[in-house]
């Protein structure tokens, strides 16, 4: 984390410096760009700054100025300086080009810099982080209902609150099956009910579900991974935890795949007692 602040920061002071090179425009910004891919490529996967910087607007810049300086290269050598062209407008119009792109990459790692502030306050919130997979709300008891100081010494990680985190899409997965009759509709709708009473007020907070239980409870936006891949969406976020607390994340699950999955990303999956399982008849 605090690698990744220091390449933002450095990245973020060249590019504005950028602004105000001595050798005009072009060679500041190609001199950037060099001396910032490599620290944002190895800090930032997404979002891809190191591309950004690097895109389609880099190539297709430097290959007009390379045509540029070739065609005024050419016209100069065949003529007497007094006939020489004005290349006045042009060099504006390369100027102006490469402004707003510098402006661009300021803009981008200014944002990035204020998500990066917003993740190191997530970062240092107390407890275990706890990633629960969907079925997690269907099998299991309600998490307010569960002894998670026990369940820590059980997984012998004792000393430890649970900071339970739900992935915004579980939540999704929970509004979606709410609609429709039968056990996973009610448990759908009790969970989602649950969520609601528990989280009321506190977007983006951290709420203490019940006294004594040593445990939080907080949904998670920051990965918007909402896509055809539920699995893989709880799991990313899962990894984006892990990476932020350094190894410090779980996902909880009773699907095996889920856990092999997870395993397969170098992450650690963790499934509750048996004795905190529904009985049949409940829902």
């Amino acid at each position: 984390m605090a690698r990744a602040d220091e390449a933002l920061r450095t990245a973020e002071m060249a590019w504005k410096n950028a602004k105000g090179g001595s050798f005009g425009y072009f060679r500041s910004y190609i001199d950037v760009v060099e001396k910032t891919y490599a620290p944002l490529r190895e800090c930032f996967a997404e979002p891809d700054l190191a591309g950004a910087i690097r895109g389609d607007a880099y190539w297709h810049l430097l290959s007009l100025d390379l045509a540029f300086r070739s065609t005024v290269t050419l016209l100069v050598s065949d003529l007497p300086p007094s006939m020489a062209p004005d290349n006045t407008d042009i060099r504006r119009a390369n100027n102006e080009a490469h402004r707003r792109v510098i402006d661009d990459a300021i803009r981008e790692l200014a944002q990035a810099r204020a998500e990066l502030n917003t993740l190191k306050e997530l970062a240092v919130r107390p407890g275990l982080p706890l990633v629960l997979d969907t079925n997690v709300f269907h099998t299991w008891e309600r998490p307010d209902q569960i002894d998670w100081p026990a369940v820590l010494r059980g997984w012998n990680e004792p000393d430890r609150e649970a900071r339970l985190v739900v992935p915004l899409r579980v939540v999704d997965e929970l509004d979606k099956q709410k609609y429709g009759d039968g056990f996973l509709a009610r448990s759908a709708t009790k969970a989602v009910r649950f969520l609601q009473q528990t989280l009321a007020g506190r977007t983006g907070e951290a709420a203490a579900i019940r006294p004594g239980r040593s445990a939080t409870l907080e949904v998670w936006i920051q990965t918007e991974d909402r896509g055809g891949d539920a699995d893989l969406a709880i799991l990313h976020c899962t990894s984006d935890l892990d990476v932020i607390r350094d190894g410090g994340a779980r996902v909880v699950t009773g699907d095996l795949g889920m856990q092999l999955r997870a395993e397969h990303m170098g992450l650690r999956a963790r499934l509750l007692p048996d004795n905190y399982k529904k009985k049949k008849d409940e829902d």
